[in-house]
């Protein structure tokens, strides 16, 4: 499934230029900045190495002020840069911040485009807002080490469902995401069934409930209040097709009985700006459109809101606000916006997006709901009648706004929690890259000055110092040092019966998926989480026409034995070291790594008696948490089967108690 997706996305390419090429009839900036969407852009140096905080668009952006303040309130965390899809969004982003932040478009899906962002970028962190999981983007910042976190994320019923289909994709996706903060337990439970790990999990709210409403924003509340007169004004904000054709019919209906109605309708997309100007002009209302810089007289009847980034000001300008996308079977958007400014509420049916929130405004009698476009009148018509109930339940819901605060402080809580997330950037710097000929090498400028194919070559080293054959049979491997490090030198053989077919060549993929350099890259993420892990120094991919070859290069842990040969030629273990060795695993489970051959040979105890997990060959990541049971199976059959092969084995079967000890303590 992900082999077909990275190739649906790439096919995608053109007919996504071409779509942006046609949306840019009507507005230039799209066909601008196109290099950004490849991952092309060149990154000052200035903006490298921060967090990156993806908005999907114009709403995300606003939606994500709290957190961006606190983001740039806090130098620690960085140089910041948002990212967005969008061009309302770029503007939104432009228009808040100038200077004060990074500014690029987020890119495409594709392999390459997404790399060549990544390794431009090189950051710390990337905070994805809400519900932007791409699996290719999140693959690739696994492969190149950089964690990512989703805050305020959300799940409706109906993308759970969409989700569930796609298991096999969007699965991996969540698994590696580092930290899930979601604003409530519907969309916790949601995400748990996809597979997110409880570790990862936490409710943090809505970091919209934190909304500051500014004094300049108030001010132009107030100068536009006073131009609209004492007339009733509704403000029908982020509405869809099919709603404002309702509306308009609905609210003709009410001019009849209330002539002096302002209907402020405010279409969530900007491409319809001119689709329901016409719907106006045909309906014969007299309506100006404020986006042109026409002013509504005393004669106009409806003001048409196509700009971008003013709903607050028309929301705050209202008596009565509904909020758009509940009319039809969209899912309704975030009323905390209406509840921000202190204004009357009003939806549709149609609350799936945000039911729990929904749910606690009708439980609380904070908001009024309608079945259909004239009830949304209905409804405007009841709040202006009975303005000492419509104050009461503006009370109610302005109260159960303020109990909501503190989503940001909950998140930031959340993230600072996880150091190894704001640190992961700077102790796994991107890997120094050399190609010759057919060959590509990466090298962990850590380890060496220049990424060579020499670190390949036992004979080399045995030039530089040492080199030593240790093993036998399929994965011998060779102890080379140059005097002052140490490191294993592995080839990549096949086993079973595709051994007989070809010993070490394997089919060819890309540079960044062969079995090395995915091995390279998770040890080096895995190394900057602090996990008892080798330090990848090296990794080599060598082209031979339809195939490939491969070798890795990892320092060597000093005094270093690996259990089973412990338990075969030495000692029993002590009840301290299986519980050692229980929380290395933990901590690796606990990061949703699972080791696809966890066994006796590949756990390791130093001088020092520390745990050490070594060989990660065709290792990942895993969804969930029931693998987990089966990886500790794996290991325990690993040492029974010593077991049978040495009678004499240092180890029996009551031993393993001490082992589940370690990895029962969690805090580790």
């Amino acid at each position: 499934m992900a082999w077909l997706y990275r190739a649906l996305m790439v096919c995608a390419v053109g007919p996504l230029f071409g779509y942006l090429w046609w949306l840019g009839r009507k507005d230039p900036a799209y066909r601008q900045r196109w290099r950004e969407r490849l991952g092309l852009q060149i990154i000052p140096r200035a903006w490298q190495h921060g967090i990156v905080l993806h908005c999907a668009s114009v709403g995300e952006v606003i939606a994500a002020r709290p957190l961006v303040q606190r983001l740039l309130e806090q130098p620690g965390w960085g140089p910041l840069t948002i990212t967005c899809s969008t061009v309302t969004g770029s503007r939104q982003i432009r228009l808040d911040y100038v200077d004060r932040v990074g500014h690029w478009y987020f890119p495409l899906d594709a392999t390459a485009a997404v790399v060549r962002f990544l390794s431009r970028l090189r950051p710390r962190l990337v905070i994805l807002l809400e519900r932007e999981l791409w699996p290719n983007f999140l693959h690739q910042a696994q492969t190149l080490g950089v964690p990512v976190v989703l805050v305020n994320g959300r799940l409706s019923a109906s993308s759970a469902a969409s989700y569930r289909r796609w298991r096999s994709l969007v699965s991996p996706a969540l698994a590696s995401l580092r930290l899930v903060c979601v604003e409530d337990q519907v969309v916790a439970d949601r995400m748990l069934e996809l597979g997110v790990a409880p570790t990862r999990l936490v409710v943090t709210g809505n970091i919209k409930s934190d909304l500051h409403i500014d004094q300049d924003l108030l001010q132009r509340v107030g100068s536009l209040r006073e131009r609209l007169g004492q007339r009733p004004v509704l403000t029908a904000g982020s509405t869809h097709a099919g709603e404002d054709e309702a509306l308009i019919a609905a609210f003709q209906s009410h001019l009849q009985g209330s002539a002096d109605s302002l209907l402020v309708l405010v279409p969530r997309h900007p491409e319809r700006f001119d689709a329901v100007a016409r719907l106006l002009q045909q309906a014969g209302l007299r309506f100006v459109r404020h986006g042109q810089g026409q002013v509504a007289q005393s004669s106009t009847q409806v003001v048409l809101g196509d700009s971008m980034g003013e709903l607050m000001l028309w929301y705050g300008a209202a008596d009565a606000c509904f909020v758009g996308g509940s009319l039809i079977a969209r899912g309704g958007h975030n009323p905390l916006e209406v509840l921000s400014l202190h204004k009357p509420l009003i939806a549709g049916p149609h609350t799936a997006n945000f039911a729990t929130l929904y749910a606690q405004l009708q439980d609380n009698d904070a908001m009024l709901l309608a079945s259909d476009a004239s009830g949304v009148l209905a409804c405007f018509e009841q709040l202006l009648q009975a303005p000492s109930a419509a104050a009461a339940m503006l009370a109610r819901g302005h109260a159960l706004y303020r109990q909501m605060a503190g989503a940001t402080d909950r998140t930031m809580a959340a993230l600072q929690d996880l150091p190894a997330l704001a640190s992961a950037g700077e102790q796994a710097a991107l890997p120094m890259v050399a190609t010759f000929a057919r060959d590509t090498v990466w090298a962990n400028p850590d380890c060496f000055r220049n990424a060579s194919g020499d670190l390949f070559d036992p004979g080399w080293w045995q030039q530089q110092g040492s080199s030593a054959r240790h093993g036998a049979g399929r994965g011998n491997i060779h102890r080379v040092g140059d005097g002052n490090n140490s490191y294993l030198l592995r080839h990549y053989y096949r086993g079973g019966l595709m051994a007989k077919v070809s010993r070490d060549l394997f089919l060819a993929q890309s540079v960044a998926n062969s079995r090395a350099m995915r091995e390279f890259s998770l040890l080096r993420e895995l190394c900057a989480r602090g996990l008892p892990v080798p330090q990848a120094a090296a990794a080599r991919h060598q082209r031979v026409g339809l195939w490939y070859r491969s070798d890795i290069l990892v320092a060597w842990i000093p005094d270093a034995r690996d259990v089973a040969q412990l338990l075969h030629h030495q000692r029993t273990l002590r009840p301290d070291e299986w519980q050692r060795l229980g929380q290395a695993v933990r901590r690796l489970h606990k990061e949703q790594v699972c080791h696809s051959d966890l066994n006796c040979h590949n756990l390791m105890l130093d001088g020092a008696g520390k745990a050490w997990i070594v060989d990660f060959d065709k290792c990942g990541y895993g969804a969930g948490e029931d693998w987990k049971a089966d990886n500790l199976r794996r290991l325990l059959r690993s040492l029974r089967k010593e077991l049978r092969l040495n009678p004499q084995l240092h180890w029996d079967e009551s031993q393993w108690i001490f082992f589940l000890d370690g990895y029962a303590e969690s805090d580790v």
